[in-house]
């Protein structure tokens, strides 16, 4: 099985779900997953994009097993890195009739397509003069450096037929493919070309991609047979849409792996979810480890049909995974963010990390995105809060809590100890005592402890604010409800 992008971008979310049915097929069979960055395309190539391509499969945890042994095992192929081979492919079939040398200009190229949409034919290129031309006046004009491209001689009759496995047998009539170019005038091969030899050296048993590719297919089956190569088996995947659709893009919120890391998804999150995305599992299957996804893949079982992306399917899966992290993970996850965003030190956040750990644990259940931390954890941080002045006068301009709040705020002062037991006994003992529900007490502190009127639990948050903090905020209050 092999990946193959081109780097010439971010990794798509089209793309990811392609590698990652190639991956799980692989690892259902017992086989091979290779990486094959696709990077002949000198003009648009980077080296960039194909370090974030690698960085992007990585975090996702799509590891691949081969690389060149200059490289390493873990790193991908590159065409680049492998020109002799397509050279050497292309001379062959030029020597065996296959192919042939291609004279003609780019202005005599536009001339001849012009020419069939004016006479109402589809403009196919057959090669003209130069298709028939004497191989040996053709290796003469070559000899002699003129510019020229290597074209693959396109049967005229027949068709070309293969069978896919999710889409079945697809039939394309040979008269309607041109004579299509193997070797450019750069003496760099084109995709096609590039490809098919690449997928039969590796000996690459199963071809999975992207549905725009059915139409290089018949192309690529041809060159493996003028190669003497046995064909693997084909399939094609279609799409990945918004739900307007459309093709996913940014303004369908995120459209790279980039953009879901950066909006706080979990990258085993993003894998579950894409694994399970028009791929025919069961509808009640739905939160696996990869290994449990690989047993349960069948390729035919991939519908043909577009994708239909779903933020809200996403978002649940990913509020899972969250629920999933141990406190420590979520600790070690959210230090670097609450330094990032301001909420503590880096070095506050070292020291407390005990405690941190303790309120990840508290809150892990509320966590929908990893960017949620930052915000759910910031009350537990810092001395004084900001109250909104129309959300405090609600809390506290209330003649019960006028009269009783000041007298609650002592109690918890005095208490001889400070956790979720004591603190909760001294709320609701002093509401019983005037014969009123817990709430009307437990609101006003929980907006006068965190700044807001949802929380985590409130004894349990008072407990991890510690004695000092909580009550310092309340002071606080009654200090701005008698001014």
């Amino acid at each position: 099985m092999r990946y193959a992008p081109s780097p010439t971008g971010t990794l798509h979310v089209g793309g990811v779900r392609t590698a990652l049915f190639n991956w799980l097929f692989a690892r259902k069979n017992d086989g091979v997953f290779v990486l094959r960055i696709e990077d002949t395309d000198l003009e648009r190539s980077t080296e960039e994009s194909t370090e974030q391509l690698k960085s992007s499969m990585r975090w996702i945890h799509l590891d691949w097993d081969e690389g060149p042994e200059t490289n390493g095992p873990h790193e991908p192929y590159k065409q680049t890195e492998r020109m002799p081979l397509y050279r050497e492919a292309a001379q062959k079939l030029v020597e065996s009739g296959a192919a042939y040398y291609d004279f003609a200009t780019a202005e005599e190229l536009t001339e001849l397509r012009e020419t069939a949409r004016r006479e109402g034919r589809t403009p196919i290129y057959t090669g003209g003069e130069y298709r028939d031309m004497d191989a040996d006046e053709a290796l003469r004009r070559v000899q002699t450096g003129e510019s020229h491209t290597v074209r693959f001689r396109t049967p005229r009759e027949g068709s070309t037929v293969f069978g896919d496995m999710i889409r079945g047998d697809i039939s394309f009539e040979n008269e309607n493919i041109e004579d299509f170019v193997l070797m450019k005038s750069t003496n760099t091969p084109t995709y096609n070309f590039a490809a098919a030899v690449d997928d039969a050296q590796m000996k690459i048993s199963h071809v999975i991609r992207g549905d725009d590719h059915i139409s290089n297919t018949p192309r690529q089956i041809l060159i493996y047979k003028a190669l003497g190569y046995d064909l693997p088996a084909f399939a094609h995947v279609p799409q990945v849409l918004g739900p307007d659709k459309k093709k996913l893009s940014k303004r369908h919120g995120a459209a790279s792996v980039e953009d879901f890391a950066e909006q706080g998804i979990l990258p085993e999150a993003l894998f579950n979810y894409l694994a399970l995305l028009g791929a025919g599992y069961a509808a009640d299957e739905e939160i696996f480890s990869p290994g449990e996804l690989a047993e349960r893949f069948r390729i035919e079982k991939v519908s043909g049909n577009p994708a239909v992306f779903d933020e809200t399917k996403l978002l649940s899966i990913n509020a899972l995974y969250m629920r999933k992290q141990s406190p420590e993970e979520l600790a070690m996850l959210a230090a670097p963010m609450l330094a990032e965003s301001g909420v503590a030190s880096a070095d506050e956040l070292e020291r407390d990390m005990p405690r941190l750990t303790k309120i990840m644990a508290l809150l892990r259940e509320r966590l929908q995105r990893t960017t949620d931390i930052p915000e759910a954890a910031a009350y537990f941080y810092g001395d004084t809060l900001e109250y909104d002045p129309e959300e405090f006068e609600k809390q506290f301009g209330k003649d019960f809590v006028k009269e009783n709040f000041p007298e609650l705020v002592e109690r918890l002062e005095n208490l001889s100890e400070w956790n979720e037991t004591t603190t909760e006994e001294c709320i609701r003992g002093l509401a019983a005592e005037k014969e009123k529900g817990a709430r009307h007490l437990i609101h006003p502190v929980r907006f006068a402890a965190t700044g807001r009127t949802v929380s985590a639990g409130l004894f349990e948050t008072l407990e991890l604010l510690g004695r000092e903090r909580s009550i310092s905020r309340m002071e606080d209050t009654v200090g701005k409800m008698g001014a």
